[in-house]
């Protein structure tokens, strides 16, 4: 389990790089990091190093923890609301902190955007796992009492 952790956390961090550079690529006007990250770092290479180790960590933090899903023991629901908590909460102070948005609000939209995000994808999943559970509810009620053969499907 630790090691599977610790290959996700490595691709998310390498992730996490990717797309801090791809909006960098994407977004950019006069300067790959915001003029108060370079401030506070004390030049362009520290802010850069910043961000980039930053993002990478974000990313490891939000893939690593991909792993809540797979105890079994727990409710899709609660492995949702941790992970989901887990991927925002560190976003908002990050985002202020490396100058990714200026203004409160704009972070808290992100966040809600990120918090609507999961919501859609817990919902898809619940109705998909919901009808594979009455698919297989009716399989098992059509089925001769008799019967403990496993049919395919």
């Amino acid at each position: 389990m630790l090691a599977k952790t610790l290959k996700r956390a490595g691709f998310g961090f390498l992730l996490g790089v990717f797309v801090c550079d791809l909006i960098v690529i994407l977004t950019m006007k006069d300067s790959p990091v915001p003029q108060s990250l370079i401030e506070t770092a004390g030049s362009l290479r520290a802010a850069m190093i910043i961000q980039t180790a930053a993002s990478g960590i974000y990313g490891a933090l939000c893939m690593g923890t991909v792993g809540l899903y797979e105890i079994e023991r727990w409710p899709m629901m609660l492995s949702s609301a941790l992970h989901c908590l887990i991927a925002i909460l560190p976003y908002v102070p990050l985002s202020l902190l490396l100058g990714w948005s200026e203004k409160a609000s704009d972070v808290l939209i992100m966040a809600g955007f990120q918090f609507a995000a999961y919501v859609t994808v817990w919902f898809i999943m619940y109705m998909k796992y919901r009808s594979e559970v009455k698919k297989l509810n009716e399989i098992q009620k059509n089925r001769p009492s008799g019967d403990n053969s496993v049919s395919r499907l």
